[in-house]
């Protein structure tokens, strides 16, 4: 009686494996273009979250309140490199903040056109804007500007890194 075995072969083995790393080879550079595209896409969208949340305070409790660079919970960052992450605080108290964010991916780049961007009560802002660079790719980049009638818009600047 004869057995019949079932399964691959070495060389129908090895075949499937070049092929599969071929596919690969192909395939993944794209996937790491969109995760760097999705990358700048939420940070950015976070970025204009948070300062229609900056705004919203002051109109809302009556206080101005400022949008900077991150150093500490109680203290901002000197400059317009806002890599290190985004402070928000009431000008009532300058040492408690209001919203943190802590920071952005390593590789990525966060500029400012100004140190400090602050709403006023009346929703009212100094203006500026905020632009966000996956891996320091001018292609990659997208930014949020608030003009000086509070007005928050996010998208493609055409701003470079």
């Amino acid at each position: 009686m004869l057995k019949i075995f079932t399964g691959f072969t070495l060389v129908e083995l090895m075949v499937t494996i070049a092929v599969a790393a071929i596919l690969l080879s192909i395939g993944a550079p794209s996937l790491i273009s969109l995760y760097e595209s999705t990358r700048v896409d939420n940070n950015i969208r976070k970025i204009n979250d948070t300062l229609v949340f900056a705004r919203n305070q002051a109109i809302n409790y009556g206080n101005a309140v400022t949008v900077c660079a991150y150093e500490s919970e109680s203290s901002c960052k000197a400059g317009t490199d806002w890599s290190t992450g985004i402070r928000i605080f009431s000008t009532a108290d300058s040492t408690k903040s209001l919203r943190v964010i802590e920071g952005f991916h390593s590789s990525d780049i966060v500029k400012s056109s100004v140190e400090t961007i602050t709403f006023s009560t009346d929703g009212l802002a100094t203006g500026g804007s905020i632009i966000y660079c996956a891996n320091a790719k001018a292609s990659s980049a997208k930014g949020v500007i608030v003009n000086i009638g509070g007005l928050i818009a996010y998208g493609e600047t055409g701003i470079s890194c």
